[in-house]
């Protein structure tokens, strides 16, 4: 966003969002779930790829399968 930039993913759990806090590598995402991290613009291109990739693979699969067959997958690249 404009007023915060960086990007905000959701992790697989809280645990693993508070490791990542804890390592540096985003902070806790405001007004997301504690699973929610907000990474820095200054990341680089390959661990936004994987962290957006794995978001976007999560929220996915938590969607009813109607919507879940609406949307593509995302493979590695």
């Amino acid at each position: 966003g404009a007023a915060m930039p960086g990007v905000s993913v959701k992790c697989a759990d809280v645990e693993t969002a508070a490791m990542l806090t804890e390592a540096g590598v985003g902070e806790r995402a405001p007004y997301f779930h504690r699973s929610w991290i907000k990474l820095p613009e200054t990341i680089s291109d390959d661990d936004l790829h994987h962290r957006i990739t794995s978001s976007y693979r999560l929220i996915r699969a938590g969607l009813p399968a109607r919507l879940r067959r609406s949307l593509p997958e995302i493979t590695e690249r």
